[in-house]
């Protein structure tokens, strides 16, 4: 287990016995608002799971690396930030599809434009925003959101080249 989940329920821990000392009934509706959360995601974390692990099956490493990995430059960047805005389903499917892109070799850049193109556009949505915001707004918010992802891919992938992780 990682040392950050480890420290994170740790401290979780001891604010919630600390909060239940204190003030009982909001540590309760926070432990209950919790559970309901967890109840609510479990399928879909599940379900993400095994979509992720059939996916890393059938999609060819090779292919991942040549569209999205570092010979692809910034194209790969900008594929996977419009792909991205086609992502369905719960934000948790996002986690493990992006986890087995960089398994497979594709610049974290890409990744990070993919997951913030899938959070901010998301076209299964689209058609829910048009009748309060109209075409134009959603037109320009759509727009703006895949280059949003596209910019903040390829500072991810010079911040990632410029800070390495210290062993």
């Amino acid at each position: 287990m990682e040392k950050t989940l480890i420290y994170l329920g740790g401290a979780t821990l001891i604010a919630y016995l600390a909060l239940a000392l204190i003030r009982p009934g909001v540590a309760a509706d926070g432990l209950e608002s919790s559970l309901e959360m967890l109840l609510q995601s479990t399928p879909w974390i599940v379900v993400s799971m095994f979509t992720a692990g059939l996916i890393s099956e059938l999609v060819d490493p090779a292919l991942v690396a040549r569209l999205f990995g570092a010979e692809s430059g910034i194209l790969g960047i900008f594929i996977a930030a419009v792909l991205g805005a086609f992502g369905t389903g719960s934000r948790w499917a996002m986690y493990p599809l992006a986890a087995g892109l960089l398994a497979a070799n594709a610049t974290p850049g890409a990744v990070f434009a993919f997951m913030t193109s899938w959070q901010l556009v998301s076209v299964t949505r689209l058609p829910a925003e048009l009748p309060f915001l109209g075409m134009r707004f959603t037109v320009y918010r759509t727009v703006i959101s895949i280059l949003m992802a596209f910019i903040g891919g390829m500072l991810f992938d010079i911040m990632w080249a410029k800070f390495p992780p210290r062993n």
